[in-house]
């Protein structure tokens, strides 16, 4: 018997750990591959076009081969790819159709829609028709993206009827549109499992996924206090959005975003059933004890059933540093800002960059922690305005 581990995070080093004792097998992508790591698993296979179908054969000869009896992901890529595998071999874990619940942005809102919750105007488009004919029934501007995308990858806002008239639908692809949702995005993460929360702390950005993606701004984090009344909001809303979606039995990250609009409503972004990107499980770690995706593979892999959070720690919060598009001039070696845990120097000056591929991509990583005097919103805005002032870069 074994556990088969698919991976795309640069964790493999410190897997062996958070599964003492257990026969591990594992598909990885090859940026993510670790030579060092190898010898502690039984069998490690690297596949060199992640995306491709070649993950979904390697899986299937690995099932067979070793026997295995669980399969474990930690990526948005593998969650509905797993669930598939799964079912092919009779292995228990979450169902392709609660995988496609989390992962179908469209699916995902319409189940949560349905319990009440608040979602943007959306459909499913096949061309730029369709997207006319949504933004004249619903308005402008509108977001156009993939249903299963993450990261911002491939998400286009069209801000009026020429953005729309000139937007390249790809041929013979579906996309989601939907309504644009102005106003401050929030995120909650922990962990859930059997249709309930374990454990959740809600935290907001300073800027959106999208516009760190699309005009490079840094994305931003600070948790609220847990007093804080939106702090309960988000707890509440990420509750009936796992509660409306079919649960997964097994202790699982997630990761929720929500709008709070100008009109002081919660509208839900998406929900994803793995650990939150960026610096999120860094700092919940910080801030609880718990690493998430140790919890979330020993959750799947049926070694736990709950989680014990620390209480007393500070709250914490993060920033990535996008690159923009030219090269770069100058950025900081070290980061004076008082309650700075942890700043580390990715990007080298004379380098020329294309600006972010997704929302996730940096050169430059801040753990810090929150300052319970302050408002959330002051403390991300000092980290904003201290990068601004040391960055430098030479446009093209």
């Amino acid at each position: 018997m074994a556990l088969l581990l698919l991976n795309r995070r640069p964790i493999l080093a410190e897997v062996p750990d958070w599964l003492s004792g257990e026969s591990l097998v594992v598909v990885t992508a090859k940026s993510a591959a670790s030579a060092s790591a190898h010898e502690r698993f039984r069998r490690v296979e690297v596949v060199d076009d992640y995306e491709s179908g070649e993950v979904d054969r390697v899986v299937d000869a690995m099932c067979a081969e070793h026997d295995v009896d669980r399969l474990l992901t930690t990526a948005e890529i593998d969650v509905v790819r797993a669930a598939r595998a799964r079912e092919r071999h009779g292995i228990p874990g979450q169902s392709t159709a609660a995988a496609l619940a989390y992962r179908d942005k469209y699916r995902m809102k319409l189940l949560a829609s349905r319990q009440g919750i608040p979602v943007a105007p959306m459909a499913l488009v096949r061309d730029k028709d369709e997207i006319a004919a949504f933004a004249e029934r619903n308005g402008l501007p509108v977001v156009v993206k993939p249903a299963d995308g993450a990261g911002s990858v491939g998400v286009t806002l069209l801000a009026d009827r020429r953005a729309v008239a000139e937007f390249p639908a790809p041929a013979g692809r579906v996309l989601l549109v939907e309504r644009f949702v102005d106003g401050i995005v929030c995120h909650v993460d922990g962990l859930m499992a059997g249709g309930g929360l374990l454990h959740a702390l809600p935290s907001r950005y300073l800027e959106s996924n999208l516009d760190t993606a699309t005009r490079a701004v840094p994305s931003i984090s600070g948790m609220l206090p847990p007093d804080d009344g939106l702090a309960k909001r988000l707890i509440v809303a990420a509750e009936a959005t796992v509660a409306a979606l079919p649960p997964v039995a097994e202790v699982t990250a997630f990761h929720a975003e929500f709008f709070l609009t100008p009109l002081d409503e919660l509208v839900l972004c998406e929900i994803a059933c793995r650990p939150g990107g960026c610096g999120i499980a860094e700092a919940f770690e910080l801030t609880t004890g718990i690493n998430l995706f140790a919890a979330h593979l020993r959750g799947q892999a049926g070694l736990i059933t709950s989680v014990t959070a620390d209480s007393g720690r500070p709250r914490h919060g993060w920033g990535w540093f996008p690159p923009r598009a030219g090269t770069l001039e100058r950025m900081p070696d070290s980061c004076p800002l008082p309650g700075t845990v942890r700043y580390t120097p990715l990007g080298g000056p004379g380098t020329r960059y294309e600006g972010p591929g997704s929302s996730t991509d940096r050169i430059a990583e801040l753990v810090f922690r929150m300052d319970d005097g302050r408002e959330v919103e002051d403390v991300l805005r000092e980290v904003d305005d201290w990068w601004a002032g040391e960055i430098r870069w030479q446009s093209r």
